[in-house]
Protein backbone atom coordinates (compact mmCIF):
# COMPACT_ATOMS: atom_id res chain seq x y z
CA UNK A 1 0.00 0.00 0.00
CA UNK A 2 1.31 3.25 -1.06
CA UNK A 3 1.15 6.56 1.21
CA UNK A 4 1.05 10.13 -0.37
CA UNK A 5 3.91 13.01 0.07
CA UNK A 6 2.13 15.06 1.95
CA UNK A 7 0.98 12.23 4.32
CA UNK A 8 4.72 11.91 5.00
CA UNK A 9 4.86 15.09 5.47
CA UNK A 10 2.24 15.78 7.54
CA UNK A 11 3.25 12.69 9.94
CA UNK A 12 6.97 14.12 10.60
CA UNK A 13 5.57 17.77 11.15
CA UNK A 14 3.63 15.86 13.89
CA UNK A 15 6.93 15.43 15.56
CA UNK A 16 8.68 18.44 13.93
CA UNK A 17 6.26 21.38 12.75
CA UNK A 18 7.78 23.61 10.20
CA UNK A 19 6.43 26.57 12.61
CA UNK A 20 9.98 25.71 14.96
CA UNK A 21 12.34 26.02 11.73
CA UNK A 22 14.55 28.84 12.34
CA UNK A 23 13.43 31.73 9.77
CA UNK A 24 16.99 31.18 7.23
CA UNK A 25 15.78 27.69 7.44
CA UNK A 26 14.27 25.93 4.04
CA UNK A 27 12.23 23.02 5.11
CA UNK A 28 9.25 21.32 3.73
CA UNK A 29 8.83 19.50 0.16
CA UNK A 30 11.35 21.63 -1.89
CA UNK A 31 10.88 19.38 -4.85
CA UNK A 32 7.75 17.05 -6.07
CA UNK A 33 4.01 16.94 -5.84
CA UNK A 34 2.44 16.39 -2.49
CA UNK A 35 -0.36 14.04 -3.82
CA UNK A 36 1.98 11.71 -5.63
CA UNK A 37 1.69 7.65 -3.84
CA UNK A 38 4.73 6.54 -3.15
CA UNK A 39 5.80 3.04 -2.41
CA UNK A 40 9.82 3.52 -1.23
CA UNK A 41 11.27 6.40 0.66
CA UNK A 42 15.20 7.07 1.15
CA UNK A 43 16.25 8.75 4.11
CA UNK A 44 19.58 10.85 4.35
CA UNK A 45 21.56 13.67 6.47
CA UNK A 46 22.56 15.06 3.25
CA UNK A 47 21.68 15.90 -0.31
CA UNK A 48 24.06 14.60 -2.62
CA UNK A 49 24.65 13.38 -6.17
CA UNK A 50 25.69 10.27 -4.54
CA UNK A 51 22.60 9.71 -2.70
CA UNK A 52 20.48 11.05 -5.39
CA UNK A 53 21.70 8.07 -7.63
CA UNK A 54 21.55 5.54 -4.85
CA UNK A 55 17.87 6.64 -5.02
CA UNK A 56 17.49 6.09 -8.52
CA UNK A 57 19.39 2.43 -7.91
CA UNK A 58 16.82 1.79 -5.19
CA UNK A 59 13.35 3.05 -6.96
CA UNK A 60 12.53 5.94 -4.19
CA UNK A 61 9.96 7.94 -5.48
CA UNK A 62 10.95 10.09 -2.48
CA UNK A 63 14.24 11.44 -0.71
CA UNK A 64 13.26 12.72 2.80
CA UNK A 65 16.44 14.55 3.77
CA UNK A 66 17.63 16.33 6.96
CA UNK A 67 19.60 19.02 5.27
CA UNK A 68 17.91 21.15 2.96
CA UNK A 69 18.70 21.87 -0.71
CA UNK A 70 18.55 25.32 -2.25
CA UNK A 71 19.32 28.03 0.42
CA UNK A 72 19.82 30.74 -1.78
CA UNK A 73 17.39 31.77 -4.75
CA UNK A 74 18.41 29.81 -8.05
CA UNK A 75 19.05 31.81 -10.66
CA UNK A 76 18.53 28.99 -13.45
CA UNK A 77 18.22 25.18 -13.87
CA UNK A 78 20.99 25.10 -16.14
CA UNK A 79 22.96 21.60 -16.90
CA UNK A 80 26.42 23.57 -16.47
CA UNK A 81 25.21 25.33 -12.93
CA UNK A 82 26.36 23.57 -9.88
CA UNK A 83 24.02 24.57 -7.79
CA UNK A 84 21.42 23.28 -9.96
CA UNK A 85 22.97 19.94 -10.35
CA UNK A 86 20.97 18.07 -7.44
CA UNK A 87 17.59 19.88 -8.15
CA UNK A 88 17.55 19.24 -11.88
CA UNK A 89 18.75 15.52 -11.43
CA UNK A 90 15.84 14.98 -8.76
CA UNK A 91 13.08 16.20 -11.69
CA UNK A 92 14.35 14.18 -14.32
CA UNK A 93 14.04 11.15 -12.18
CA UNK A 94 10.70 11.73 -10.54
CA UNK A 95 12.23 12.07 -7.16
CA UNK A 96 10.75 14.34 -4.19
CA UNK A 97 12.69 15.67 -2.30
CA UNK A 98 11.27 16.81 1.50
CA UNK A 99 13.99 18.41 4.14
CA UNK A 100 13.48 18.51 8.04
CA UNK A 101 16.01 20.52 9.47
CA UNK A 102 16.03 22.40 12.24
CA UNK A 103 12.54 21.54 12.82
CA UNK A 104 13.70 18.22 13.51
CA UNK A 105 16.29 19.11 15.64
CA UNK A 106 14.18 20.39 18.10
CA UNK A 107 11.89 17.56 18.35
CA UNK A 108 12.29 14.50 20.46
CA UNK A 109 13.40 12.85 17.29
CA UNK A 110 17.08 14.80 17.31
CA UNK A 111 20.03 12.33 17.80
CA UNK A 112 20.72 14.33 20.78
CA UNK A 113 18.09 12.47 22.66
CA UNK A 114 19.15 9.31 20.61
CA UNK A 115 22.71 9.80 22.39
CA UNK A 116 21.32 10.73 25.76
CA UNK A 117 19.65 7.10 25.87
CA UNK A 118 22.44 5.21 24.69
CA UNK A 119 24.40 6.91 27.71
CA UNK A 120 21.46 6.27 30.23
CA UNK A 121 21.06 9.92 31.03
CA UNK A 122 18.38 10.34 33.59
CA UNK A 123 15.69 13.41 35.02
CA UNK A 124 17.24 14.84 31.33
CA UNK A 125 15.54 18.16 29.86
CA UNK A 126 15.96 20.54 26.95
CA UNK A 127 19.60 22.05 27.03
CA UNK A 128 18.31 25.37 25.17
CA UNK A 129 14.69 25.64 24.82
CA UNK A 130 13.02 28.25 22.13
CA UNK A 131 9.38 27.86 22.71
CA UNK A 132 6.13 26.20 24.28
CA UNK A 133 2.94 24.95 22.58
CA UNK A 134 -0.26 26.97 22.40
CA UNK A 135 -2.94 24.86 23.49
CA UNK A 136 -6.37 24.77 22.05
CA UNK A 137 -9.37 22.66 23.67
CA UNK A 138 -12.05 21.60 20.57
CA UNK A 139 -15.28 20.77 21.53
CA UNK A 140 -17.77 19.11 18.80
CA UNK A 141 -21.42 18.02 19.00
CA UNK A 142 -22.29 14.93 16.98
CA UNK A 143 -24.96 12.30 16.46
CA UNK A 144 -24.54 9.36 18.09
CA UNK A 145 -24.70 7.19 14.69
CA UNK A 146 -21.65 9.18 13.87
CA UNK A 147 -19.54 9.61 16.70
CA UNK A 148 -17.26 6.68 15.90
CA UNK A 149 -16.60 8.04 12.20
CA UNK A 150 -15.82 11.50 13.77
CA UNK A 151 -13.54 10.44 16.53
CA UNK A 152 -11.79 7.79 14.23
CA UNK A 153 -11.05 11.05 11.86
CA UNK A 154 -9.88 13.09 14.95
CA UNK A 155 -6.99 10.58 15.99
CA UNK A 156 -6.13 10.12 12.05
CA UNK A 157 -5.19 14.18 12.01
CA UNK A 158 -3.35 13.23 15.31
CA UNK A 159 -5.77 14.55 18.23
CA UNK A 160 -6.01 13.00 21.31
CA UNK A 161 -2.80 12.23 21.87
CA UNK A 162 -1.05 12.92 25.43
CA UNK A 163 0.71 16.18 25.20
CA UNK A 164 4.00 15.61 25.90
CA UNK A 165 7.56 16.86 26.56
CA UNK A 166 10.67 14.83 26.85
CA UNK A 167 11.34 11.63 24.98
CA UNK A 168 9.19 11.17 21.88
CA UNK A 169 6.63 7.64 22.72
CA UNK A 170 3.36 9.08 23.27
CA UNK A 171 2.46 8.06 26.57
CA UNK A 172 -0.90 8.51 26.09
CA UNK A 173 -3.29 8.47 22.98
CA UNK A 174 -7.57 8.93 21.75
CA UNK A 175 -7.87 10.72 24.67
CA UNK A 176 -11.35 12.26 24.59
CA UNK A 177 -14.12 13.33 26.98
CA UNK A 178 -17.44 11.50 25.66
CA UNK A 179 -20.96 13.45 27.15
CA UNK A 180 -24.32 12.87 25.64
CA UNK A 181 -27.08 15.51 25.23
CA UNK A 182 -29.51 16.42 23.06
CA UNK A 183 -29.18 19.16 19.69
CA UNK A 184 -31.77 20.71 18.68
CA UNK A 185 -32.65 22.89 14.93
CA UNK A 186 -35.28 23.81 12.67
CA UNK A 187 -33.90 23.48 8.76
CA UNK A 188 -35.07 26.23 6.87
CA UNK A 189 -35.90 26.63 2.92
CA UNK A 190 -32.34 26.10 0.94
CA UNK A 191 -30.89 24.25 3.33
CA UNK A 192 -29.85 19.97 3.03
CA UNK A 193 -30.38 18.64 6.61
CA UNK A 194 -29.11 15.39 7.12
CA UNK A 195 -31.82 14.37 9.76
CA UNK A 196 -35.37 16.18 10.14
CA UNK A 197 -37.55 17.93 7.70
CA UNK A 198 -37.36 21.55 6.21
CA UNK A 199 -39.09 23.46 8.67
CA UNK A 200 -39.77 21.16 11.29
CA UNK A 201 -37.85 21.49 14.79
CA UNK A 202 -35.67 18.90 14.93
CA UNK A 203 -34.45 16.98 18.28
CA UNK A 204 -31.18 14.49 17.67
CA UNK A 205 -29.46 12.49 20.24
CA UNK A 206 -25.83 13.69 20.16
CA UNK A 207 -22.32 13.14 21.84
CA UNK A 208 -20.01 15.81 22.82
CA UNK A 209 -16.49 14.95 22.15
CA UNK A 210 -13.45 16.76 23.60
CA UNK A 211 -9.88 16.77 23.79
CA UNK A 212 -6.84 18.94 24.00
CA UNK A 213 -4.67 19.64 20.75
CA UNK A 214 -1.53 21.92 20.19
CA UNK A 215 -2.84 25.16 17.77
CA UNK A 216 -0.18 23.95 15.33
CA UNK A 217 -3.06 21.22 14.42
CA UNK A 218 -6.26 22.95 14.82
CA UNK A 219 -6.54 23.47 10.58
CA UNK A 220 -5.63 20.09 10.35
CA UNK A 221 -8.69 19.05 13.24
CA UNK A 222 -11.20 21.23 11.71
CA UNK A 223 -10.98 19.90 8.90
CA UNK A 224 -11.11 16.37 9.74
CA UNK A 225 -14.05 16.66 11.67
CA UNK A 226 -16.31 18.68 8.73
CA UNK A 227 -14.95 16.17 5.88
CA UNK A 228 -16.39 13.11 8.73
CA UNK A 229 -19.33 14.91 10.08
CA UNK A 230 -22.44 14.16 8.45
CA UNK A 231 -24.25 17.47 9.24
CA UNK A 232 -24.28 20.25 6.59
CA UNK A 233 -22.94 22.71 9.57
CA UNK A 234 -21.15 20.50 12.30
CA UNK A 235 -21.56 22.89 15.47
CA UNK A 236 -17.52 22.83 17.06
CA UNK A 237 -16.37 25.02 20.14
CA UNK A 238 -12.48 26.19 20.33
CA UNK A 239 -11.47 27.38 23.27
CA UNK A 240 -7.81 28.37 23.70
CA UNK A 241 -6.16 27.85 26.78
CA UNK A 242 -3.62 29.16 29.17
CA UNK A 243 -2.14 26.48 30.40
CA UNK A 244 0.82 25.68 27.70
CA UNK A 245 1.66 22.77 26.14
CA UNK A 246 5.35 20.87 25.77
CA UNK A 247 8.55 22.95 25.51
CA UNK A 248 10.70 22.45 22.46
CA UNK A 249 14.24 23.19 21.67
CA UNK A 250 17.86 22.27 21.08
CA UNK A 251 19.78 19.76 23.15
CA UNK A 252 19.30 17.96 26.07
CA UNK A 253 21.03 17.51 29.70
CA UNK A 254 20.85 15.06 32.22
CA UNK A 255 22.97 12.58 34.44
CA UNK A 256 24.11 9.72 34.31
CA UNK A 257 23.06 6.95 36.49
CA UNK A 258 26.99 6.91 38.65
CA UNK A 259 29.71 9.24 37.93
CA UNK A 260 32.44 7.92 35.72
CA UNK A 261 35.64 9.17 34.66
CA UNK A 262 35.19 11.24 31.34
CA UNK A 263 37.59 8.53 29.74
CA UNK A 264 35.09 6.06 30.47
CA UNK A 265 32.35 7.97 29.19
CA UNK A 266 34.06 9.08 26.63
CA UNK A 267 34.86 5.31 25.81
CA UNK A 268 31.24 4.17 26.08
CA UNK A 269 30.05 6.69 23.57
CA UNK A 270 32.67 5.36 20.50
CA UNK A 271 31.38 1.79 21.60
CA UNK A 272 28.10 2.68 20.65
CA UNK A 273 28.22 5.07 17.92
CA UNK A 274 30.42 1.80 16.42
CA UNK A 275 28.48 -0.99 17.39
CA UNK A 276 26.35 -2.87 14.93
CA UNK A 277 23.70 -4.18 17.40
CA UNK A 278 23.55 -1.13 19.59
CA UNK A 279 20.38 0.31 17.84
CA UNK A 280 21.40 3.68 18.10
CA UNK A 281 21.85 4.34 13.98
CA UNK A 282 21.08 1.63 11.10
CA UNK A 283 24.49 0.42 10.30
CA UNK A 284 27.99 0.92 11.89
CA UNK A 285 30.25 4.08 11.34
CA UNK A 286 33.63 4.29 12.05
CA UNK A 287 34.91 6.59 14.99
CA UNK A 288 37.56 7.55 13.39
CA UNK A 289 37.77 11.90 14.04
CA UNK A 290 36.41 11.66 17.47
CA UNK A 291 38.10 13.97 19.34
CA UNK A 292 37.72 15.17 23.30
CA UNK A 293 39.14 17.67 25.59
CA UNK A 294 39.73 17.73 29.48
CA UNK A 295 41.13 15.44 32.15
CA UNK A 296 40.74 11.69 30.99
CA UNK A 297 40.42 11.33 35.30
CA UNK A 298 38.13 14.00 35.20
CA UNK A 299 34.53 13.15 37.22
CA UNK A 300 31.65 13.38 35.20
CA UNK A 301 27.91 13.52 36.51
CA UNK A 302 25.86 15.73 34.20
CA UNK A 303 26.20 15.30 30.41
CA UNK A 304 24.96 18.53 27.80
CA UNK A 305 24.44 17.34 24.40
CA UNK A 306 23.26 18.86 20.78
CA UNK A 307 23.48 17.11 17.17
CA UNK A 308 25.14 18.63 14.45
CA UNK A 309 27.01 21.93 15.23
CA UNK A 310 27.14 23.03 18.19
CA UNK A 311 29.61 25.66 19.57
CA UNK A 312 27.10 27.97 19.75
CA UNK A 313 25.76 26.00 22.66
CA UNK A 314 28.81 25.89 24.90
CA UNK A 315 28.17 29.00 27.08
CA UNK A 316 24.04 26.82 27.82
CA UNK A 317 26.32 23.58 28.83
CA UNK A 318 28.19 26.01 31.23
CA UNK A 319 24.74 27.42 32.80
CA UNK A 320 23.20 24.33 33.29
CA UNK A 321 26.08 23.11 34.98
CA UNK A 322 27.35 20.26 32.72
CA UNK A 323 30.75 18.28 33.33
CA UNK A 324 30.55 16.94 29.83
CA UNK A 325 29.40 18.54 26.05
CA UNK A 326 28.93 16.33 23.81
CA UNK A 327 28.19 17.88 20.02
CA UNK A 328 30.03 18.49 16.36
CA UNK A 329 31.51 20.84 15.09
CA UNK A 330 33.15 22.71 18.24
CA UNK A 331 35.73 25.32 17.19
CA UNK A 332 38.81 26.02 18.89
CA UNK A 333 37.80 29.24 21.16
CA UNK A 334 34.59 27.73 21.99
CA UNK A 335 37.22 24.42 23.18
CA UNK A 336 39.52 26.72 25.24
CA UNK A 337 36.15 28.63 26.96
CA UNK A 338 34.24 25.03 27.81
CA UNK A 339 38.14 24.24 29.73
CA UNK A 340 38.19 27.80 31.30
CA UNK A 341 34.83 26.93 32.94
CA UNK A 342 35.79 23.25 33.79
CA UNK A 343 33.45 21.54 30.70
CA UNK A 344 35.04 18.87 29.21
CA UNK A 345 34.30 18.46 25.51
CA UNK A 346 33.12 15.56 23.15
CA UNK A 347 33.70 16.70 19.44
CA UNK A 348 32.01 13.34 17.46
CA UNK A 349 32.00 15.38 14.25
CA UNK A 350 28.81 16.96 12.24
CA UNK A 351 27.56 13.76 10.29
CA UNK A 352 27.93 11.14 13.27
CA UNK A 353 26.53 13.46 15.75
CA UNK A 354 23.33 13.50 13.39
CA UNK A 355 23.20 9.76 11.79
CA UNK A 356 21.43 8.37 14.97
CA UNK A 357 18.21 10.86 13.64
CA UNK A 358 17.62 8.80 10.98
CA UNK A 359 17.08 5.31 12.94
CA UNK A 360 14.74 7.30 15.20
CA UNK A 361 13.00 9.36 12.25
CA UNK A 362 12.85 5.58 10.33
CA UNK A 363 11.31 3.68 13.68
CA UNK A 364 8.52 6.80 14.33
CA UNK A 365 7.60 6.00 10.76
CA UNK A 366 7.25 2.32 10.86
CA UNK A 367 5.29 3.12 14.19
CA UNK A 368 2.04 4.38 11.59
CA UNK A 369 -0.13 1.24 10.04
CA UNK A 370 -0.01 3.63 7.12
CA UNK A 371 3.30 2.89 6.21
CA UNK A 372 2.93 -1.20 6.58
CA UNK A 373 3.87 -1.64 2.96
CA UNK A 374 6.27 1.63 2.05
CA UNK A 375 9.88 0.43 2.23
CA UNK A 376 12.14 2.90 4.27
CA UNK A 377 15.76 2.87 3.67
CA UNK A 378 18.62 4.65 5.13
CA UNK A 379 21.00 5.68 2.85
CA UNK A 380 24.25 3.87 2.97
CA UNK A 381 25.54 6.32 0.13
CA UNK A 382 25.39 8.89 2.47
CA UNK A 383 28.49 9.07 5.65
CA UNK A 384 31.14 11.12 6.99
CA UNK A 385 33.49 13.25 4.23
CA UNK A 386 36.45 13.23 6.25
CA UNK A 387 39.18 10.55 4.99
CA UNK A 388 40.51 8.40 7.76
Amino acid sequence: MAVSINYIAETVERVAPKSWAEEWDNVGLLVGDGARQIERLLLTLDPTVEVVEEAVNYGAQMILAHHPIMFRPLKNLRADNSAAEIPLKLIQNGIAYFAAHTNLDQSDLSSAWALARSLSLQETEILSPTGEEALVKLAVFVPEEAEEKVRSALVSAGIGQGITGGEHSVLYSESFFRSSGEGMFRPLPGSNPAVGKIGELTRAAEVKLESILPERLLARAVKALKKAHPYEEPAYDLIPLRNRGSVHGYGVVGYLPQAKTLEQVWQRLRAVLSAADSGLTARPYSPYGLRWAGSPAQKVRKVAIVNGSGGGFVPKALAKGADLFIAGDIDHHRVLDALQGGLAIGDIGHFLSEAPMLKSLADYLKKDRAFGDVEIMISAANGCPWNE
